[in-house]
Formats: C-alpha cells, structure tokens, sequence
C-alpha cells in the first residue's frame, strides 16, 4: 500500500507541519505499507527526487505562486499511490491541483488551522469560505483538523471530518530537560522566523524585563522562514539588547538540546497557531511555557502548573507576570517542568501515529480496499 503525503513546506525547513510529515512518513511505512513526500512549492527550480530518512521526497515546482499556481507533474506522481494525505492550509494552490489533477485518488486533508486566525485579507476569505470551502472539502474522503477550535471552524464546512491532533517525538526531547539548577531568567525561542510568531514582542518583553531590573538572558534559534533576521536584529541593536539576547538562524538537533538543558522558560508571541507542536516540543524538553492566551495553544498551558500568559502589551499586568517567573524557586521550576512533560506525553507519536494509520484504512476501504496499516 502506497500513501503520497503533499505538503507545502518540507525539511529542511523547521515548524510543525514538516515535523508532522516527517514523522507519520518515517512511523507509518513498514511492511507492505509505503510512506512518500511530495514537497510542491514555487520554490523549486525543477522536479527533483532524492531520499531521506529512508522516505522519497519529490520536490514539484509550482508555476505561479503559493497561492495560486500549476504543480506540473504532480497528477503523475499521485497516480502511483493508493492514497493521497494533502497538508493544505490555505486550501488553495494544493487542493486545487488535487482537484484537477488527481481526481481518480482518494485523499484526506490535514488543514493545520486554515486561514482563519488571522484578520489578514479578509473580503477574499469571505469569498473562498462561501464559494469555494464546501466544494473543495467534498473531493476529501476525511478532513482531520488539528485541534477543537479548527475542529469547530471546519464542521461549518463539512460533515466528513474527524479531530486528530498531531504528535511529537516525545523521546527526542528528553535530553533537553534543564540540567542542574534551573534558571527562571534564562529563556529560550526555537522555532521558525515568521511573522505570526511576533518575535519582536518578545524582544520587547525582554527590553521591559530589563527596563524594571529584571535580566532576562533570551537564545532566539531558528530558520528564518519571513527573513526577519535583518529587523530583529536591528531592535535587537536599537533596545541595546546586545547583552541579553541572542540570535541562532539555524541549529542542529544536538546543538538544540543542548541549549535546552541550559534554559527553562520557552516563550513565544505568536498570535496564530494551528496547533502549536513547537509548545509541546517544548513541554516534552520539560520547559516552563510563556505564550498568549489563545485557542488552540492555551489547551496545552495550565497557568502557573505549566506556564503563563502574556498579552506582549508591556503593560503592568505583563511586567507582573515575568517578574513572578523570574523569582521562582528552583523546587517551583522542577514542579513546572514535570508537569509540562506528563502534559505533553498525551502526544507521543507512538499513539498519535496509530490514530493517523486508523484514519487511511477507513479512508481506503470507501474505495472497497481492505488492509489494516501498522505503525511503528
């Protein structure tokens, strides 16, 4: 049994759609039951094949843009496999060309939040949610949205649906507790450079830690997706932060954790998220978690048992909150830090990754096929 997963966006590029594709492609495939990528972006030159992690990995160029464009080749390649997994949350450029070029393969739909978290172009969303959303979700034997808020968001579009919340590598990120003393002051961001990530709130957060005597020592690492590097680096330099934050663009697993086990805040400002796997990662590595009060992260973030939440308004009620996690005791620290792991442990791929399996072979047995898929 063949199953293409079509993404957007692919190693080695970092956030939690890759993350996602990775795992179920390497988790999934064994025995009879094979797991392949097609990567389709604008960004590439040519089609390309190559290996990794014992997965192909097609890369499909796009004619036009992530948005809308042609992915030449890709009802070709789709052709071979028995099952299409499609990780479309604009539900755009990719479903489209799954429509038009793939219409003989059944498919399911990670759409990984959709577009509606932000207030960005709002008069087209209004447009695609009534003209185009039901039509396109029908050509889905199943839509699995991440989370209750997307669950929630997608039953208004579709009956065929089913919550199946993603997973982490929960054993990878054991190495990355903090060794020795924890360090409420030392804080760490890991994730991709992106703008809902509002990573200059954060910066800020810092600048009014310090402003009000409160030293906070920030690592910032990352591949820098929206090439934001330049601008933070210069609020960085205008806040005269130099001393107190510093920037990462990439890191290597290794390197990674052994940053974590030097830090014990994970904060982010992201104002978005579809599901927020860069939070649990962060849970897994036992840190304390400093994020917005908002759907679907705040599931995840029990407030002073797991983490806290910051409106990144640098206001009184903010300045109050990082000076409460700056003054936590050590024995508070480790208290925080085991139950963001046993909170985490619920989204071991190990479980996660069977749930994903169950999912394809009802998918499959519309078609009148019949085969029970295994994880690893």
């Amino acid at each position: 049994m063949k199953i293409l997963s079509i993404t957007p966006t692919y190693f080695p590029e970092v956030g939690g759609i890759e993350s996602l594709v990775r795992e179920l492609a390497t988790r999934v495939s064994r025995g009879g039951t094979q797991v392949d990528v097609a990567h389709v972006s604008a960004n590439h030159a040519a089609f390309s094949v190559s290996e990794m992690d014992g997965v192909m990995v097609y890369r499909v160029p796009i004619t036009g843009n992530r948005l809308v464009g042609y992915a030449r080749g890709l009802g070709r390649l789709a052709a071979g496999y028995d099952l299409l997994h499609v990780h479309d949350p604009q539900l755009m450029v990719l479903t489209a060309n799954i429509v038009l070029q793939c219409r003989g393969v059944p498919a399911v739909l990670s759409p990984h939040g959709g577009f509606h978290h932000t207030g960005q172009h709002q008069a087209f969303k209004w447009l695609h949610e009534r003209f185009l959303m039901r039509t396109l979700l029908r050509h889905y034997r199943k839509v699995l949205p991440g989370s209750d808020s997307d669950m929630t968001y997608f039953a208004r579009f579709s009956d065929n649906i089913a919550k199946n919340e993603p997973g982490i590598n929960f054993a990878k990120f054991q190495s990355g507790r903090t060794a020795g003393t924890p360090d409420p002051t030392r804080w760490i961001y890991w994730g991709r450079w992106s703008r809902n990530k509002r990573i200059d709130a954060v910066i800020d957060t810092v600048a009014m830690a310090r402003d009000n005597g409160i030293a906070i020592d920030l690592l910032i690492a990352g591949p820098d997706f929206d090439k934001l590097g330049e601008s933070l680096q210069a609020r960085i330099d205008s806040l005269q932060l130099g001393g107190s934050v510093k920037m990462h663009p990439y890191i290597e697993d290794a390197a990674l954790m052994q940053e974590l086990q030097q830090r014990t805040v994970f904060i982010t400002g992201s104002e978005y998220e579809g599901f927020g796997i860069g939070i649990v990662e962060a849970m897994a590595a036992g840190k304390i978690v400093v994020c917005r009060d908002i759907a679907p992260i705040n599931g995840f973030v029990d407030k002073s048992e797991t983490g806290f939440f910051l409106d990144f308004d640098k206001g009184p009620k903010d300045l109050a909150t990082v000076r409460e996690i700056a003054g936590l005791a050590p024995s508070r620290c480790d208290a925080m830090s085991d139950a963001a792991q046993r909170k985490a442990k619920r989204y071991d791929w190990e479980s996660v990754a069977l749930r994903f399996a169950d999912h394809y072979a009802k998918a499959l047995s519309g078609q009148g096929q019949s085969g029970a898929l295994r994880a690893r």
